[in-house]
Order: structure tokens, then C-alpha cells, then sequence
């Protein structure tokens, strides 16, 4: 087979990376804008409201490289996975009529998703410049000292 310019054609069994701004898009058409300035944007005050949201990012999807290592099949799950990502916060709101305040979860949905692309493709921390000196020290010394081998002639 003969292919035009010397390329292969695309496989049509590959799909795209996520993106974080295709997941962000999709993110801010779930939510409604808010029209008070008293919550943050793009939160959600229920774990449902943030599972359902959340459960059609392109991060959390099947084909996506962070899949295989959460467990993500019952709502324990999830709640485990929001308040892991710093994206949950309480507040107990007082009111003017001096009763009990009433406590109120927000979950900072752009923070979570944040997180998700974060454990998703972060890399590790490189080890530092000292600790690959000491370790090619280490090794030479293991071969015979701290010196090269002489030359023989």
C-alpha cells in the first residue's frame, strides 16, 4: 500500500489526551453563573451536584491515565476523593436571630479538578544535583576507589 507524502494514516482507535480546558469548559456550562458575590464561582454546595458534575470530566474517563488508579465506585468513594483534594470546605454560618449556626459544604469544583489533572500527569520531583553526585560517588567507589584507573602503556 502506498500512502500520499510518506505518512501513516491515523489510527482511529486513538483518542486525545484530556485537556484541562476542554474539562474546565465543561465545568462552567454545568454551573449556572452565580449571581451573588457571597460564594466563590464554579461551587457546588452537595456531593451529589459535584459527583454528577464531575463524574463527565475527560480526566476521570475511561481512557484517561488516572482511571486505573482510583476506585471510584460508590459515592464513599467520591466524597473520599473530594475531601482529598482540599476542593471541601465547612462553614458554619451564625444568624442574626442568635440560634445555632447553620453549617454549609461548599466544594470549589475548579480546585478539584485542578487536583485531578495534578495526580493525573504530574511528574515526580527530580532528584536533586547532590544526590546524583553522591550517587555517582558512591558507585565509582564501589569499582575501586575515588580515582580513575591509571593508563598503561
Amino acid at each position: 500500500m502506498t500512502i500520499e507524502g510518506g505518512r501513516r494514516p491515523r489510527s482511529r482507535s486513538f483518542s486525545s489526551t484530556p485537556t484541562f480546558s476542554s474539562d474546565l469548559a465543561k465545568l462552567k456550562a454545568a454551573l449556572p453563573p452565580k449571581n451573588s458575590n457571597s460564594s466563590p464561582p464554579l461551587t457546588v454546595h452537595t456531593y451529589k451536584e459535584a459527583i454528577a458534575i464531575a463524574s463527565t470530566f475527560d480526566v476521570l474517563g475511561n481512557n484517561s491515565t488516572l482511571t486505573p488508579k482510583l476506585k471510584l465506585s460508590s459515592e464513599d468513594d467520591w466524597i473520599d476523593l473530594f475531601q482529598k483534594s482540599g476542593a471541601v470546605a465547612v462553614a458554619e454560618n451564625s444568624s442574626s436571630s442568635g440560634d445555632e449556626g447553620v453549617v454549609v459544604m461548599t466544594v470549589n469544583m475548579e480546585k478539584f479538578l485542578r487536583y485531578c489533572f495534578d495526580i493525573a500527569y504530574k511528574m515526580p520531583p527530580s532528584p536533586s544535583n547532590r544526590v546524583l553526585r553522591e550517587h555517582v560517588r558512591s558507585a565509582s567507589a564501589t569499582l575501586g576507589g575515588n580515582s580513575p584507573p591509571s593508563l598503561s602503556i
